[in-house]
């Protein structure tokens, strides 16, 4: 009787022992669902670094946790540490193949930024087969499909589309920093190197806590040193040009003045053109809005939608523009205003053949008026994700946009470009691996045997 009653005593233990360690396994699931619903909250509202803390988290606790490897592939792809996406990427479709919709998509674009070609076709068919038509035309899953064909043969040995003589060079560590640096604009005379950054040191030194949770970006100036033939340290206390908000580059008039970027809350509408006009004694006025002697075009030029890059010939007689407004085809597109003794046309659209059903991102036009440069991500002849374009010609115009071509192009983004009056150099804010100092730095390539100004 009494080894009943023990026998009894234990199996109470180890019944109580199974209900507790149930009991606590539900409770870290429920914990573990809980948190992977907050980290989704948080990478969905733009905070991708703190959503990438929350998903490590999770995984740190639950490594087969797919659904949070998932999370932080997404995470690390929307920072560009493709590396990284690609192992997450792969350790979640391992433990569940129909762990996300877009699992096949991700792990396309994440290949594709890798150059790792046939892998990304491999998932964008997976992808093309599993998802509705709708998907599939909001991800434009047959154009990267084309894309990606254009890619692997320019990225081919001995292809075409490729010049091995080009020379990309990090314009080293006084100009560029951990943060990103794009936009950048060279003054005609050569003695101002302008372009945007999103550093600690940006004026108010505040983070833009509804949109990607990073600081707001300024406008950095940085003047050539002819004696140490070097670039000064940029700064970006430039009289009142830079605020507590979004300011960025975008490029230089004829006489030094700049035209940039802004958008303040409760002052511009969804991003607008400014100018500031430059002064012997090496400083600019405070911004205004472009043509504001010409409120009537201005107010085209600047309208209730997004206006991102502006670029002015040398007589002043054309300004380029990309803007958001909805005549355009795509998300962005590139118009021009053009002056007739001393009127500026209203807005003009650029036209089918250089405009797409994409994202026309930045234009630049060449000082001699005869080389226009834009950015784009939805040509046929791409590398991968934004590409750099130009038409040669004149002003309306234009020849059929041609490729710059690998590896000033790769599968990565190359969406700002400016080029130097002899048409000998390139700036560019990109994400070679040249020296890279973590993120999108400014590069000088040497464009020379393309031989511009002779096209």
């Amino acid at each position: 009787m009494r080894y009943i009653i023990l026998l009894l005593f234990f199996l109470i233990i180890f019944i109580n022992k199974i209900s507790i360690g149930q009991k606590n396994n539900i409770l870290d699931k429920t914990k573990e669902q809980i948190k992977l619903t907050e980290a989704r909250q948080l990478f969905f509202q733009g905070n991708i670094k703190t959503a990438l803390l929350s998903f490590k988290e999770i995984i740190a606790f639950n490594p087969l946790n797919s659904k949070a490897q998932f999370g932080a592939a997404s995470c690390y792809f929307k920072l560009k540490d493709f590396k990284n996406a690609q192992y997450h990427a792969e350790i979640s479709i391992e433990n569940n193949s129909k762990v996300d919709d877009d699992i096949h998509y991700l792990l396309a674009e994440t290949y594709f930024r890798l150059a790792m070609h046939e892998k990304a076709e491999k998932h964008y068919l997976k992808y093309r087969e599993t998802t509705s038509k709708q998907e599939l035309k909001e991800h434009q899953i047959d154009l990267k499909l084309t894309q990606l064909a254009y890619s692997k043969k320019a990225m081919s040995k001995d292809s075409k589309l490729s010049n091995q003589s080009i020379k990309i060079s990090n314009m080293g560590p006084t100009i560029n920093s951990k943060g990103p640096e794009y936009a950048p604009s060279i003054s005609n005379d050569g003695k101002y190197l302008m372009f945007t950054s999103r550093r600690a040191d940006t004026k108010g030194g505040n983070i833009d806590q509804y949109f990607d949770h990073q600081y707001f970006s300024d406008i950095y100036l940085s003047k050539w040193d002819s004696i140490n033939n070097q670039w000064s340290v940029p700064t970006n206390k430039i009289g009142k040009i830079n605020t507590n908000f979004y300011d960025a580059s975008l490029s230089f008039k004829p006489d030094n003045s700049i035209i940039i970027y802004r958008n303040i809350l409760n002052v511009t509408k969804s991003g607008d053109i400014y100018q500031a006009a430059y002064s012997k004694n090496e400083s600019w006025s405070s911004p205004k809005p472009i043509l504001y002697k010409n409120k009537e075009v201005s107010n085209q030029i600047n309208s209730s939608y997004f206006e991102s890059s502006a670029s002015i010939t040398e007589d002043e007689s054309y300004i380029y523009f990309v803007s958001e407004r909805p005549s355009g085809l795509g998300k962005t597109d590139i118009y021009y205003v053009k002056k007739t003794n001393k009127i500026y046309s209203e807005p003009i659209h650029l036209g089918n053949e250089i405009n797409t059903k994409g994202d026309e991102k930045c234009v630049f036009i060449h000082p001699t008026g005869k080389i226009l440069f834009f950015t784009s991500n939805g040509r046929d002849d791409s590398m991968g994700s934004y590409d750099i374009y130009y038409c040669t010609g004149g002003h309306e115009s234009w020849s059929k946009p041609k490729n710059i071509g690998y590896p000033i192009n790769t599968t990565l983004e190359e969406k700002t470009i400016n080029v130097s009056k002899d048409g000998n150099s390139a700036y560019v804010g990109g994400y070679y691996d040249v020296n890279n100092f973590g993120d999108a730095d400014l590069y000088k390539i040497d464009i020379s045997s393309l031989k511009l100004m002779l096209k």
